[in-house]
């Protein structure tokens, strides 16, 4: 999908109205003509017509509510009405091909050969059909949207009908006048697969349906060219209309501070963005390290509990003249902490190592602490 194009293009809403008007008006024409001609083939043409024009109003709409911004009861935006919007199509095309069925049906009993104006009359809609179809797919390719493309496959699927009526009308033409109605049985065998076809697609989308796994193999070769990503697992895209969202867990480097992770991610999220243009919005989870569902996670006591042990455990040692700074790491269901102490410059090395140990052992006293890595300070007078 082209991010830059917007639905409000007047050339998406331009081809849905040009739709629209060439709809109507070959509803009308072949409706007309089909009873004059006594032709079953193309009032079954004419319905297809009909239901494409439905089909153009449900487009607008959908295009119409696709285009509204994202707001509080639609944080994710709008894309999820496009494909409702195709998935009421699929249901209209599906009637409308069981009521040709069986209007076509009712002919085959009494068949006569309709008039040559129906040949001709299926002759233009074919190639009026054909090209909104070429002009519709072009813009809904260029759009990344769903909908035009179903609506351009619509105009196709009239085509086709129009051939089949072709066909049937003109072998009625040449004394075969029971091939009117089967023909337009068959186009309403083409109508029911095309409803089937969308009605399929709409609700894999509508389900959550994991998406082309080619856009999920496509974040090898992303991830390969961004420092900092030691892996990434659990990679998740979904539909929203003409849009991709997509969720994945990045695993960076365990004793790397928060914003340095953040400026990682942030990478890994526009780098994905830039190269997999269909995609519209990634969320991306942190670890620290591999992490398995199927593991309990442990869960510690929080941050500020486990800090004010710490001040209190080592204000009770006289040679600690203060704290500089105290990180904690949850790894591998253990917590450790790394803590900068401040000592007399003027000691010895090996009685600073001595306080270092010291402060270890008391350090490991207190609940959750697994491990302790102690930095040595040198207080001066400045």
């Amino acid at each position: 999908m082209n991010k830059n194009i917007d639905f409000s293009d007047s050339k998406v809403l331009g081809v849905v109205w040009l739709g629209v008007v060439a709809n109507l008006i070959l509803a009308l024409m072949k409706g007309i003509i089909g009873v004059l001609a006594n032709s079953s083939a193309m009032i079954a043409d004419a319905a297809h017509s009909l239901s494409d024009l439905l089909s153009d109003g449900v487009t607008l709409w959908a295009v119409y509510m696709t285009k509204k911004p994202k707001d509080k009861e639609h944080p994710y935006g709008h894309g999820k009405f496009e494909t409702v919007g195709t998935l009421f199509v699929a249901i209209l095309l599906g009637m409308a091909g069981v009521g040709i069925a069986f209007h076509s049906f009712h002919f085959l009993k009494e068949s006569t050969p309709p008039d040559i104006l129906a040949l001709w009359a299926a002759i233009g809609s074919i190639l009026i059909k054909e090209g909104l179809y070429h002009i519709t797919a072009s813009i809904g390719k260029r759009a990344g949207s769903r909908i035009l493309i179903a609506n351009a496959w619509h105009h196709r699927s009239d085509a086709f009908s129009s051939v089949v009526a072709l066909i049937g009308i003109g072998a009625a033409q040449l004394g075969y006048p029971i091939l009117d109605p089967i023909a337009g049985i068959l186009v309403a065998g083409l109508i029911i697969k095309t409803g089937i076809d969308m009605g399929r697609e709409s609700t894999r989308e509508l389900t959550d349906e994991m998406v082309e796994e080619k856009t999920i193999e496509s974040l090898d070769k992303i991830m390969q060219g961004i420092d900092g990503v030691e892996h990434y697992h659990q990679a998740r895209a979904r539909k929203m209309g003409p849009y991709v969202l997509m969720d994945l867990h990045l695993e960076v480097t365990s004793t790397i501070s928060v914003s340095v992770a953040h400026q990682i991610s942030e990478r890994v999220r526009q780098n994905i963005l830039t190269n997999i243009p269909s995609i519209s919005e990634v969320l991306i989870h942190v670890d620290a390290e591999p992490d398995s569902e199927e593991i309990y996670q442990k869960l510690m006591r929080p941050l500020p509990e486990i800090e004010n042990d710490i001040h209190q455990v080592l204000s009770s040692v006289p040679e600690i003249l203060g704290i500089s700074h105290i990180m904690c790491h949850y790894l591998r269901q253990e917590l450790t902490v790394q803590i900068g102490i401040f000592v007399d410059a003027n000691i010895q090395v090996f009685e600073a190592q001595k306080i270092a140990e010291n402060a270890k052992q008391l350090l490991k006293q207190i609940k959750d602490i697994g491990k302790a890595d102690i930095h040595l300070q040198l207080e001066t007078d400045g």
